[in-house]
């Protein structure tokens, strides 16, 4: 398929209503970068979009899971949100108002809280995103407590 008609199919789906001016900057960011990419590039991009994947849930459930999703209209439809819902039931949810589609462009700060709110319960493990011997151990502490560890865990 042309480039011009992939561009026309992704740019389908975003919002054409009117928007705040932190969601709007985030549309023109992403039309900007869709139109730096060349036919094969946003073909690929689209069919590894597009696949049918699934993760099965019986698989993670000791993994700590959480869903962020926004209130207001994005390309996930509410039948694919309450699927992953049912899922995936022990998942923390983090709820953004807005941010559409992109998020993690106009709601950044939000979004980011949240990530770090998620990654905090493997503060001092090795999952940890940051490498412990670089985080004093008062800092440990200081997490640990926030989290309702006692001393003795690891």
């Amino acid at each position: 398929m042309p480039a011009f008609m992939l561009k026309k199919i992704v740019l389908g789906n975003f919002s054409s209503g009117p928007v705040d001016p932190m969601m709007a900057d985030a549309i023109d960011f992403m039309v900007d970068r869709l139109e730096s990419l060349g036919q094969s590039e946003l073909a690929s991009r689209l069919t590894l979009n597009c696949q049918n994947s699934y993760v099965e849930p019986h698989k993670i459930r000791d993994i700590p899971v959480t869903i962020m999703d926004v209130f207001d209209q994005s390309a996930l439809s509410t039948e694919a949100k309450e699927e992953m819902y049912k899922l995936y039931p022990n998942a923390r949810r983090a709820h953004l108002k807005t941010g559409g589609n992109f998020p993690y462009l106009c709601r950044s700060a939000e979004v980011n809280l949240y990530v770090q709110i998620h990654l905090l319960q493997f503060h001092g493990t090795k999952y940890a995103a940051i490498d412990p011997s670089v985080v004093s151990a008062e800092e440990l502490e200081v997490q640990k407590s926030r989290l309702g560890l006692s001393q003795e865990e690891p």
